[in-house]
């Protein structure tokens, strides 16, 4: 198997939990929240544990969909410039994105994440509130998991942009929808 085809295969991996992730977490986060609001507004019934668990499902999507974002170039860009520069450009700021920015980011949220969990769980944290929900390092690993998914996208693609300003690739990544397609 050559690296691209490697690096191609980490993505599919990355993206297929991206993709159940969100099917695992938004449709309950969708039916706690319109159950929670409709109990709020019309009957004055609130929940504390239901409000959390809205939180707790939110912070699952976001940080356990960081790599599936980055992939699929669904994150944040300025694309009117981007659009302007050549692939070669691109690839470079791509490739030096990564490793000054995108790779002192993900062990941030790796290390501390991983503490923060750590702690939460050797003192089984639980939520402040009376009634909140307990066993707090669950949503709390999200973190460190998070940004190891982020980490390892972004290893692909420093690698794939490598490839491709070696003249060993055919286009830089990421390239949108590419990664699931290839």
């Amino acid at each position: 198997m050559s690296v691209i085809g490697a690096c191609r295969g980490l993505e599919r991996g990355i993206i297929w939990v991206g993709a159940l992730v969100a099917w695992l977490t938004l449709i309950p986060l969708i039916a706690v929240s319109v159950y929670d609001m409709i109990g709020r507004q019309f009957f004055h019934v609130g929940s504390t544990r239901l409000q959390e668990l809205e939180w707790h499902f939110f912070l699952a999507v976001v940080m356990l969909g960081l790599g599936y974002a980055y992939l699929r170039d669904a994150h944040v860009r300025i694309d009117i410039v981007r659009d302007r520069m050549t692939l070669l450009t691109r690839a470079w700021i791509e490739l030096f994105g990564c490793l000054l920015v995108l790779v002192p980011f993900c062990m941030m949220l790796i290390v501390h994440g991983g503490e923060i969990t750590w702690n939460s769980f050797v003192t089984t944290e639980r939520a402040r509130a009376p009634l909140g929900l307990p066993m707090r390092w669950i949503i709390k690993s999200a973190l460190p998991v998070g940004g190891l998914l982020l980490l390892l996208a972004g290893a692909s693609v420093a690698v794939r942009n490598a490839m491709f300003l070696a003249g060993r690739a055919t286009e830089p990544a990421p390239a949108g929808g590419e990664a699931q397609r290839g």
